[in-house]
């Protein structure tokens, strides 16, 4: 029987306290597990380092990356495709957990995923996994996952090879390098099928980052944390399709295949070729 090969993918900037956290429920998350564990770091931050010096004998890969991007969103897609690239291309996995400093991931978040993936990697329109939810945890939520129609939680998400392979060939891999690397792939992610568990597997803490709320009171955290499933003894094998009504944003959308052409044709007026042709035009 195929087993799908797989990566924890963390990236790190200057939040050593919650990077040391997270690589703490990363950890317990992987046990023996036969998955990579890659970090890609941003230098500037000497805290980090430490931290990393702590966990390198647990980390197979670490890359460290100068941080010389014209913006934050320029330095935040290319650490994580540095860190995609070199998890697809150089190890050859068949998917990649990519998960940001400022989360932790519940107990079965590797087993909800190979779940996911050995269930649906075989489905052409399969795009990925978001690992999030804001609805209140439940045993019913627990168990579960729903289909929609989105591009990737950038906190905590997994995208598989199929995806990565089909961007490089629709050439727009590249173009997120110079700016946001979700708008990027937003496009075509919502061409196809994503995965997400009615419970989240993470929690997010980035009330101290650039692109989230700066209160820690906010709904969108508190959310996410009555949400969490966090009980260790909760370790399920196997899940089933459950439409608990997930759709708490209102570009969240549920998934219909007869949908599907209509977003390829959104994706093809967005991809950046042609609109950096228009641009180059000057009309």
């Amino acid at each position: 029987m195929f087993e799908s090969k797989g990566a924890i993918l963390v990236l790190t900037y200057n939040r050593s306290d919650l990077l040391h956290e997270l690589l703490v429920s990363v950890h317990r998350v992987l046990k023996e597990e036969e998955i990579s564990l890659l970090v890609v770091r941003q230098l500037g931050d000497e805290n980090v380092g430490e931290v990393l010096k702590t966990w390198r004998a647990s980390i197979d890969v670490l890359i460290e990356i100068d941080g010389t991007g014209r913006s934050v969103p320029e330095n935040i897609g290319r650490n994580r495709l540095a860190g995609y690239a070199t998890a697809f291309d150089a190890l050859g996995v068949d998917w990649v957990l990519a998960a940001e400093e400022d989360v932790l991931l519940a107990p079965d978040t590797i087993n909800f995923v190979k779940f996911i993936i050995k269930s649906f990697q075989n489905k052409r329109n399969f795009r990925g996994i978001n690992l999030g939810s804001r609805l209140k945890n439940s045993e019913e939520g627990r168990s579960s996952f729903c289909k929609t129609r989105y591009g990737i939680f950038g906190q905590a998400a997994v995208m598989p090879s199929t995806s990565w392979r089909r961007m490089q060939r629709l050439r727009i891999i590249e173009s997120s390098r110079s700016g946001h690397w979700d708008a990027a792939m937003e496009a075509y992610m919502k061409t196809g099928l994503t995965i997400a568990p009615n419970n989240s597997r993470y929690i997010d803490r980035g009330w101290s980052g650039s692109h989230a709320p700066s209160n820690p009171q906010d709904p969108y955290y508190q959310d996410l944390a009555e949400s969490f499933v966090s009980d260790v003894d909760n370790m399920r094998s196997d899940y089933c399709e459950h439409d608990l009504g997930y759709w708490w944003r209102s570009d969240l959308k549920k998934f219909h295949s007869l949908a599907s052409p209509h977003y390829w044709v959104l994706f093809l007026i967005r991809h950046p070729k042609l609109f950096r042709f228009f641009k180059d035009l000057k009309i």
